[in-house]
């Protein structure tokens, strides 16, 4: 899970700190304190990843991080010193390295080295659970020698004011806070990683939370933690994961019974609408589920169960035919074989008694005879062979050995198979039952729904039972939107009318707006194209050279009356466009502008309220049209039926006439 921490920190003399110091131990780098002439180094089990980023105008030594933090000791007179300003961040572990080391490079980039700053950044990464960022900045401004001055406008970004306590923020109005801008990048890293975490520089407080966040431990914490020792901070952890488990708990329970409370109100909305048999129907249906109160995304989501179920009996059921027809092959082959067998005896029976046989005459012909049953014997091996290699490979797929163990298999597969085809049946008849129940109370709460709709509406009181539930609910939306208990076909009808009148008055103002800007802009058009024209007449009158050439040269002078008859027709076009001049023209041009930015954007805005209106109030329109009118053709045929029953019942009292 994506966290966020920002903090951020000066490094000063005054606390006993050290420019040099800091950057070893963030690095990792042997590094030599000139001030001091001391070797700064911290040894680490994972070698943090670095980078320096500099300005354009930086010197190229400032890329040396020995060089660049003695510089920053060496310009730094007072003994209460701010050496140098720290950002502890911690990385999302949601992106790879290179993706994390890419994020803190162009965060740092764009916040800092732009502005001036040269960015010594380390990313640490001795925890898996916990990669985290050291970015330190340089306080002065540069030049091609070295530090200037210290910037105090870089104040403004990093006030040592707190927001309740909460970190470090710009003071400055003119831009994000530097912990929002943080979380901006990192939450743009995680979208393009295609992560679906996301941080905030906000806190629980502010989000609306009641649980209470984690306090950062710091490495040495941390590392007394994972070692067993108990920390402060780490008790601090301990006791608002448990404080917040029991708002969750809290919390789960309160969204339940809301949930509880608000599906009671919708059954006692649907039971006061249905009747005592739906009712019935609807309770048949929430028993089914094992609920107080169903819905009709209950139901949706309990068809689905039913299918999935249905659609495993299909497989289940393929699969027992499928090994009921192996054991069925087997059985058949061990038949076949023991068939083979019997016949091979009875063959060998004959040779053995053409064998005994002494009679010469019948030498020959014993011989012959022999020889027959002796290839009829080996076609028979032959044959069974064949039929015990088929058994072979079935061998490992019906798990048996021997003959005896295949026919115990085969008996146990049967009764299996009869007792999973008894349930797989019990379970459809099932099915079908709950299927049916859900069918009835899903149409019980279909009529709720309808009944209820129909009661705000009058013209729906005899019609309601013949309005689709479809129309239903365009009509509950509609209604929820109007906020009205009572509306009559009348009303509609005259609401339909009057939005009409309006949409057509604002199409008809929004025609009139563009025709008018197409007419400023062909007038503005026609003008640049004479100011052009004009212009080049007015080059070809100033030059003498260009007066000879017209006096000897017939296309010079073409040339030149074609560009006089294209300025008189831009004159007199001008004139039926009615344009009075360029001033004149500007103010049309800046009337233009100030409706395209007001009047426009309100008229659009007009025409696309009065469509929704009246796309909203056809669909009411029609629905209670079409309710009335399905109505009035059953009480037709109701009326015609009665009629035909009325002749018919006629003809019978009257019998046949006997009187002819």
């Amino acid at each position: 899970m994506a966290i966020y921490h920002l903090s951020m920190q000066i490094i000063s003399r005054s606390k006993g700190q050290s420019a040099v110091a800091a950057a070893a131990y963030r690095s990792g780098e042997k590094l030599h304190d000139e001030r001091t002439d001391e070797q700064k180094f911290y040894a680490r089990h994972v070698q943090p990843e670095t980078m320096i980023l500099t300005p354009p105008n930086a010197p190229e030594w400032m890329k040396d991080r020995n060089r660049l933090w003695n510089e920053v000791e060496k310009v730094e007179k007072r003994k209460d010193s701010q050496l140098a300003r720290e950002l502890n961040i911690a990385l999302p572990i949601e992106l790879n390295h290179d993706q994390q080391k890419e994020l803190i490079k162009s965060f740092a980039q764009n916040e800092f080295v732009q502005k001036g700053m040269v960015a010594d950044i380390a990313i640490h990464r001795d925890d898996a659970n916990n990669p985290h960022a050291h970015i330190m900045l340089t306080m002065r401004n540069l030049d091609q020698d070295g530090f200037g001055k210290k910037n105090r406008d870089w104040n403004a970004d990093f006030a040592n004011a707190k927001e309740n306590n909460r970190g470090y923020v710009k003071n400055s109005e003119s831009c994000l806070s530097l912990r929002e801008q943080w979380a901006n990048y990192a939450n743009k890293a995680l979208e393009q990683a295609q992560s679906n975490e996301r941080i905030t520089h906000l806190s629980h407080e502010k989000r609306g939370l009641e649980i209470l966040p984690m306090v950062h431990l710091g490495h040495v914490a941390h590392d007394m933690e994972k070692k067993g020792k108990k920390t402060d901070r780490g008790q601090i952890n301990r006791d608002r994961q448990d404080y917040n488990k029991a708002v969750v708990d809290l919390q789960a329970y309160r969204r339940q019974k809301e949930d509880h409370l608000k599906k009671m109100k919708e059954k006692e909305k649907q039971f006061s609408f249905s009747t005592d048999i739906e009712k019935t129907y609807i309770q048949k249906a929430a028993s089914l589920v094992g609920q107080k109160v169903i819905t009709l995304e209950d139901m949706t989501a309990r068809h689905e169960e039913l299918r999935k179920m249905s659609d495993r009996h299909d497989p289940i059921e393929r699969h027992l035919h499928a090994q009921q027809q192996q054991f069925l092959n087997v059985s058949n082959y061990y038949d076949r074989v023991r068939d083979l067998e019997r016949e091979i005896q009875q063959n060998e029976e004959k040779v053995e008694e053409l064998k005994k046989s002494l009679n010469p005459f019948k030498l020959k012909e014993n011989n012959m005879m022999k020889r027959r049953h002796l290839d009829k014997i080996s076609d028979l091996e032959s044959n069974k062979e064949n039929y015990e290699s088929s058994i072979q490979k079935h061998k490992e797929s019906l798990r048996f050995s021997t003959k005896e163990e295949f026919y115990q298999r085969y008996q146990e597969f049967s009764q299996k198979k009869e007792k999973r085809l008894d349930q797989i049946t019990y379970e459809k008849k099932q099915i079908q039952v709950e299927t049916r129940v859900l069918l009835q109370a899903e149409e019980a709460i279909k009529q709720a729904k309808i009944r209820e709709i129909s009661s705000y509406y009058p013209d729906l009181k005899t019609a309601g039972k013949h309005l689709t539930y479809s129309n239903a609910l365009r009509l509950e939306q509609y209604h929820e939107t109007a906020q009205q208990n009572q509306f009559k076909l009348s009303n509609i009808k005259q609401s339909l009318d009057a939005n009409q009148k309006k949409l057509d008055e604002f199409k008809k103002h929004q025609k009139m707006v563009y025709i008018e800007k197409e007419h400023v802009s062909t007038m503005s058009k026609e003008v640049e194209k004479l100011s052009s024209v004009e212009k080049k007449l007015d080059e070809l009158d100033r030059s003498p050279g260009e007066k000879a050439k017209r006096l000897v040269s017939k296309k010079a002078r073409q040339d030149y009356e074609e560009l006089q008859s294209e300025a008189k027709y831009g004159r007199e076009n001008l004139k039926e466009l009615g344009y009075k001049g360029q001033q004149d023209l500007h103010q049309q041009q800046s009337r233009m502008n100030t409706m395209e930015k007001t009047v426009i954007p309100w008229l659009e805005k007009e025409i696309k309220t009065h469509e929704s209106n009246i796309n909203s109030l056809d669909t009411v329109f029609k629905a209670i049209q079409q309710a009335i009118h399905s109505q009035e053709q059953t009480q037709q045929r109701q009326q015609f039926g009665r009629m035909r029953s009325a002749n018919i019942n006629r003809a019978k009292n009257k019998g046949p006439d006997l009187s002819r």
